[in-house]
């Protein structure tokens, strides 16, 4: 077991550094563009650091014998000397090195995951983090790694039941994919428009293994997220299926890389969004060709619904290579939603903000549907309806 004096005493320790410097440029992208775009880091000005104790809800909500020859533990569980092997990545992008450092050195909560090989786990590992008055901070360490030809699912949910709550959280989550395994990681964000949200996502993929990333981002006033794919073997894959609903004033930055650096290595980015009201969205995703990653394809693709006129988006795709024989693709569509569709479905009897909501549904669902949670599933279809009409 961790001390937890001593681990109190480093994440304050952290947390006091970070308060003296109070300037922060998170998301800062390794190819930058025009600088006076202002779009190559998040610039947080000035921001607050809270006071930051132990997590003390539990939060891990699965039956242990259904895991049975798994090593699955409270992180805190497990002695810091044991986890030193399975430090950040080197050249990972993530929020910033600072955050990544708070939680990998500062965490209050997160599991550390062992699957055998071959082991094949068909239910989902969930863990539920309820941000409120006892417990107004989350900062999770989660490490996952998968042994050759195994399979496992996690799924992780970061909610408020106070909408009036400020709260804080900040989130490292790393896997590592054995050859010929597959890591479901599966995150919902569906906290308060008071709340920050910084979370790190960081995967190193072998021969012939998957990597699947699912992310719905439905809240936070502040909402800076990161994944970073590493594709280190041939025949490795890493997808991103992404969706977000940005309204009111919130404020989100997306940053989506995939490194390719084994042979025939594959990947796609696919992220719908729908923005409303006076918020702002910046997405940058990167696809990189390494030397040595011949025959490799990546793809990456968002498409973006503006429902209102002073909402604000930007979107930078990339693509990067150092090698001939690679098929990389991007696409962006930003718009309103298609008036043929709107006209179609009100001519069969429905109003026009039924349309309207039945067209977002059916951008979302397929994304949705990647949720392995019913409960999830429904808090999120009834909550893209309850907000695109301002209920």
């Amino acid at each position: 077991m961790i001390d937890n004096k001593e681990n109190l005493s480093k994440r304050k320790n952290i947390i006091s550094k970070l308060k003296d410097k109070k300037d922060f440029r998170l998301n800062e992208a390794y190819v930058p563009t025009w600088k006076h775009l202002g779009l190559n880091n998040f610039h947080i000005k000035d921001y607050n650091f809270p006071e930051i104790n132990e997590y003390n809800a539990d939060y891990m909500d699965f039956k242990a014998e259904d895991f049975k020859n798994v090593y699955l533990k409270d992180i805190r569980e497990i002695d810091g000397k044991s986890l030193t092997g399975y430090s950040s990545f080197k050249d990972a992008t993530s929020v910033s090195k600072d955050f990544v450092r708070l939680a990998e050195n500062g965490f209050n909560s997160g599991v550390f995951l062992k699957i055998p090989e071959n082991k094949i786990l068909n239910s989902p590992i969930r863990l539920n983090f309820n941000l409120n008055s006892q417990n107004p901070s989350v900062i999770d360490q989660n490490i996952i790694v998968a042994g050759p030809n195994s399979k496992i699912t996690l799924v992780v949910d970061y909610y408020t039941e106070d909408g009036d709550m400020e709260v804080f959280h900040n989130g490292l989550t790393k896997v590592f994919a054995g050859s010929g395994s597959e890591v479901n990681v599966v995150k919902v964000q569906r906290m308060n428009n008071r709340a920050s949200h910084f979370d790190s996502n960081m995967a190193e993929v072998e021969d012939g293994a998957k990597v699947n990333w699912v992310t719905v981002e439905m809240g936070s006033k502040i909402n800076v997220t990161n994944y970073n794919s590493d594709l280190k073997g041939q025949r490795s894959s890493a997808d991103i299926y992404s969706a977000y609903l940005v309204d009111g004033d919130r404020k989100q930055d997306l940053y989506y890389t995939t490194n390719h650096f084994g042979k025939e290595s594959t990947s796609n980015m696919i992220i719908e969004g729908v923005l409303k009201d006076r918020a702002k969205k910046v997405f940058k995703g990167n696809i990189d060709f390494k030397m040595g990653s011949s025959k490799s394809k990546g793809a990456q693709a968002e498409e973006v619904l503006l429902l209102d006129p002073t909402v604000k988006t930007d979107t930078i795709p990339m693509l990067l290579c150092q090698e001939e024989d690679v098929d990389g693709q991007h696409a962006a569509s930003v718009g309103k939603i298609d008036e043929n569709q709107l006209f179609y479905l009100m001519s069969r009897g429905f109003d026009y903000g039924e349309a309207e909501k039945l067209i977002i549904e059916a951008r979302f669902s397929p994304i949705f549907d990647r949720v392995p949670a019913e409960d999830l599933r429904k808090f999120l279809s009834e909550e893209l309806r309850r907000r695109i009409v301002n209920e």
